[in-house]
């Protein structure tokens, strides 16, 4: 296999950026009334100009293939290589000008200068333009391409138009644009970006080494965030399904939209895969000279901060580069937008590394990128054409590598949790409780009871039969809590376990009336029998807490406490609004989503505990992974 080589990057940004006061003199005010919400999206997400493909009176100045190839010129012509040497045209974009045929063809279309060569189209929301330029790489590295180009290019201006709004039935009727429809308006713009790879580097100057590239999705486990072809993304009917496609548009289901209320979770997604690449040793924080992230919003920056150092894997801001506050959100064209600013700024080392964070919200994609940046005049950073191990798949081997969706919620059990020495025992337990977690949670959204819930099919016998299988878990938590207690050698972990044992013993009576006041009969929940996961649960817990210091039983608080702090909140809520129940119906659950954020925050003190160990750390992770496991099977037997 050959090495693969970013030698040139080009741009397209059409017209002069556009000011916030400017933006409605291009996209136009829907119903002739200006926006409500504009200013309170802008000051969210930062954004002080971006670029768009229209002129004021809304008519497109390029089409979106003709802004990939302006990029694709503009990296050719700062390189020394023909056209026809190109054998590879890989393009990415989230709305193509045509519905077929796919969009590569048309951008070939637009560069005449060019042999026939082959074409992928990759098309997506944020994504579209990595997994474009990971196909341009692999082609490379195996050596059956030899100079390819990867594209993205977004026109998303267009779509944004108050014509196009102004057709929606409720528009007609006066009613303002859902916050779901006007929030995407305010925050896309339009944009190109061109990469020349090749499987060596550039005689002179700088280049970028492409040490692996890897594309995650977790559509499995999420629902659709950002879509566009129905008017809700629960629907069942494609816009193809209605009579007319004027009949699809009035109801509104061409129109771009985003589920604000799922956004957070793209972010934390970033962080598992960050936590799995440091595990698997392709990620040293300390080792990276640049981050290039794509937040869509300068309000996801705080959050992506704050949950890597409470993993404790941080890179210094002041390692960050982002150009979103000048050119825009411009979806899957931003990471190349980023990479050409930073490789023409001349800011750029041999010898340095550059990692790329890019997480999609379409349904959930995550993808990473580690460049190096070497100057073959000089020698560095320049490796000889092996074999690479680095390209290697991200997730091959090992432990639950491909199971890296989640389903996360507002916060991690971890949240509240601060770092003492990164090196320490301590630092080590939270990464690996912060993996168990994330994993154990995105599982949880594809057991079947709880998928049902997700998906508005919740029925009162579903919740009758959730309260019935967590009971004998509830009863017995008091019990094996106890029984660690006594057997533990520490006097304040001891008071510490038997403080929580007392909190504990009265829950299940609040759980059976719930069941009771939903119709179900209280020697009916009483005398139910345990599934097969509540019987291994319960085993395996008193098993543990029957041991000489079952400090490791600290795992299994932390996935129980866990679930009920993260989980329990989010189903009162949505087992009350599908089953049209009151307040006092759910109040189990909505009892633990608060109370048992009291809990969680004890954890601090013990694993900041001094009597603290790797030996110790590694028994409470393992602990914590079979209980998630026996948790989930408790889940999955619910019928």
């Amino acid at each position: 296999m050959y090495s693969a080589y970013i030698n040139s990057i080009g741009k397209f940004l059409p017209g002069n950026p556009v000011s916030n006061d400017q933006m409605e003199d291009y996209l136009g005010k829907v119903g002739g009334r200006p926006s409500k919400v504009k200013n309170r999206i802008l000051k969210s997400n930062g954004i002080q100009q971006r670029h768009y493909a229209l002129d004021s009176q809304q008519n497109t100045t390029y089409l979106n293939s003709q802004m990939a190839a302006y990029a694709v010129r503009d990296a050719l012509s700062q390189i020394d290589l023909e056209p026809a040497a190109i054998d590879l045209l890989a393009c990415g974009t989230s709305w193509p000008d045509l519905l077929v045929p796919g969009f590569a063809s048309m951008v070939h279309g637009e560069l005449p200068e060019f042999s026939p060569l082959e074409t992928l189209s990759s098309q997506g929301v944020c994504c579209a333009g990595v997994a474009a330029l990971k196909y341009a790489t692999s082609q490379v590295q195996l050596g059956t391409k030899r100079a390819a180009f990867a594209v993205a290019s977004e026109l998303a201006s267009r779509l944004f138009k108050h014509t196009n709004f102004e057709a929606e039935e409720a528009i007609k009727s006066g009613q303002p644009l859902s916050f779901d429809t006007e929030f995407l308006r305010w925050m896309l713009s339009d944009g190109a970006g061109a990469v020349l790879i090749q499987n060596h580097p550039n005689a002179t100057g700088i280049s970028l080494k492409i040490e692996w590239i890897e594309l995650i999705s977790h559509a499995n486990a999420y629902p659709v965030c950002m879509y566009a072809g129905v008017e809700d993304a629960t629907a069942k009917k494609s816009w193809m399904d209605y009579p007319s496609y004027v009949a699809a548009a009035t109801a509104g289901a061409i129109n771009l939209r985003q589920n604000i209320r799922l956004l957070d979770k793209v972010i934390k997604l970033g962080v598992e895969g960050w936590l799995k690449l440091i595990e698997l040793g392709r990620v040293r924080p300390e080792d990276i000279d640049w981050l290039l992230c794509h937040y869509s919003s300068h309000f996801f920056r705080g959050q992506i901060v704050e949950l890597l150092e409470k993993a404790g894997c941080m890179i210094p801001e002041e390692k960050w580069f982002t150009n979103l506050y000048t050119r825009g959100n411009t979806g899957c064209a931003s990471i190349y937008l980023m990479l050409e600013e930073l490789f023409h700024s001349g800011k750029l080392q041999a010898g340095q590394k550059i990692f790329c964070f890019v997480p999609e919200s379409g349904r959930f994609t995550t993808a990473y990128m580690m460049l190096s940046v070497v100057d073959a005049s000089s020698g560095v950073g320049v490796a000889p054409v092996t074999s690479q191990a680095a390209s290697t798949a991200l997730f091959a081997g090992g432990k639950g590598e491909s199971d890296m969706s989640a389903n996360f919620s507002e916060t991690t059990p971890l949240e509240s949790i601060k770092l003492g020495n990164e090196e320490s025992p301590q630092a080590y337990l939270l990464r690996e409780l912060a993996q168990v977690w994330l994993g154990f949670e995105r599982q949880i959204r594809s057991v079947p009871v709880v998928r049902k819930l997700h998906r508005g099919e919740f029925t009162i016998e579903d919740y009758k039969a959730l309260l019935r299988n967590l009971r004998p878990q509830v009863v017995e938590g008091a019990r094996w809590i106890a029984r660690a207690a006594s057997n533990m050698i520490d006097f304040r972990l001891r008071s510490t376990f038997i403080g929580h044992a007392q909190d504990e013993h009265r829950d299940y009576q609040m759980l059976e009336r719930n069941y009771v006041s939903v119709g179900g009969a209280l020697d009916e929940i009483v005398n139910a029998e345990k599934n097969i996961g509540s019987e291994a649960l319960s085993a395996f817990i008193f098993h543990q807490a029957s041991r000489d210091n079952p400090v490791d039983l600290i795992g299994s608080m932390f996935i129980i406490e866990g679930l009920g702090n993260q989980l329990a909140g989010q189903w009162a809520v949505q087992i009350k609004q599908t089953l049209g129940l009151r307040d006092e119906q759910v109040s189990f659950l909505a009892y633990h989503g608060t109370n048992d954020e009291l809990h969680i925050g004890k954890l601090e003190a013990l694993i900041n505990a001094e009597w603290m160990t790797e030996e110790i750390a590694r028994r409470i992770v393992k602990t914590a992974q079979v209980t998630a496991r026996l948790y989930l099977l408790q889940l999955e037997e619910i019928r």
